[in-house]
């Protein structure tokens, strides 16, 4: 019985990382500090999503990965993809402001700085919070896990004791 109990401990531990990685997958913690500066403003119109996850490079969850074009509002025009999750397929047919992050930084396979929702903001406190709370979460309900399973087994000895007539 020990050993389900260490199992079912171990489960609560591995959920509580995986939630803490999405967290930070989703808050792109390295998008928020100052080595990424704003690039440019624009307007972004969709063409084409597909599903990315639930498990990949990227970290855990399941995103969009969306390609549109962009009129930014340096002048240029391109077709780009933005970072997963920043658009959907919801956003087709209609306008997006978007913002270009990080000069320089190539990412997505496409040599381009990373786009971004404009209403989006990575956040280095949000990211980094939620792999540590994650982690707190996973071992506290671990640790909840062994010590029930502890006090389950104390009471059924000290139960047993007391039926034999030894106390």
């Amino acid at each position: 019985m020990k050993w389900v109990a260490g199992l079912f401990a171990l489960m609560v531990l591995v959920a509580g990382v995986l939630l803490g990685l999405t967290g930070f997958t989703k808050f792109d913690p390295a998008a928020g500090t100052n080595s990424r500066p704003l690039v440019d403003r624009g307007v972004a119109r969709v063409t084409d999503c597909t599903s990315e996850g639930p498990v990949s490079l990227r970290g855990f969850g399941t995103w969009w990965s969306c390609q549109a074009d962009i009129v930014w509002e340096s002048g240029r025009q391109e077709r780009m993809k933005a970072e997963p999750g920043q658009l959907t397929p919801s956003d087709k047919g209609s306008e997006v402001p978007v913002v270009q992050r990080g000069e320089g930084a190539v990412r997505n396979g496409s040599g381009n700085s990373p786009v971004y929702r404009a209403d989006f903001e990575p956040s280095v406190v949000l990211g980094i919070g939620s792999a540590f709370g994650g982690l707190g979460i996973g071992v506290i309900g671990a640790l909840a896990v062994v010590g029930t399973s502890g006090s389950r087994r104390k009471k059924a000895q000290e139960g047993l004791l007391d039926e034999s007539g030894s106390s």
